[in-house]
């Protein structure tokens, strides 16, 4: 019985040994690496027009009313603080600032360029030194003394808050 066992195991050894080779241990082979891709392309500097000129500024009036599922059919979001003492400047040139007073000494404000077509008015600012939405960031619709702003997705979820301006006498 000893024989056969030992037999046995011979023919299990040789049979490893024959499938494995002769070449005796390797080692892994490297693990080849993706090609690499192109470094993007750095956008060019966004050229606003200067905040110079003649201009009109518009004060927070009112909030936009949210719609929101809630069990409270009177239950709403209400803007930040910092939206409540914000303002937008409109420059005659094309240019904007939306400025937060309240955030800092001398205030602190988003530049950016507006197309006004018809009192529809399309804003494109710049957030943190770069273009965030594409083509705009912004819409505002102006009625009378009214500017209604109301920012794209990207935007709102960077904190900007849909709001109601009225133009400061």
């Amino acid at each position: 019985m000893k024989t056969s066992v030992r037999r046995g195991a011979v023919v299990v050894l040789l049979g490893f040994s024959v499938a494995c080779g002769s070449s005796g241990p390797t080692s892994p082979s490297g693990i080849s690496q993706p090609p690499s891709l192109p470094s993007p392309t750095p956008r060019p500097p966004i050229n606003f027009p200067p905040l110079s000129g003649p201009s009109r500024s518009f004060i927070f009036d009112g909030e936009l009313t949210y719609l929101l599922r809630s069990a409270d059919p009177n239950w709403r979001l209400d803007v930040s603080d910092h939206t409540r003492k914000s303002r937008f400047v409109l420059y005659d040139n094309g240019a904007f600032v939306l400025q937060y007073p309240s955030l800092g000494e001398g205030g602190y404000g988003y530049r950016g360029q507006y197309q006004d077509v018809n009192g529809v008015i399309m804003f494109m600012c710049e957030f943190n030194g770069r273009r965030v939405g594409d083509p705009w960031d912004a819409t505002g619709t102006l009625k009378g003394d009214s500017l209604t702003v109301q920012y794209d997705v990207i935007m709102k979820h960077a904190d900007f808050e849909d709001a109601v301006y009225v133009l400061m006498r």
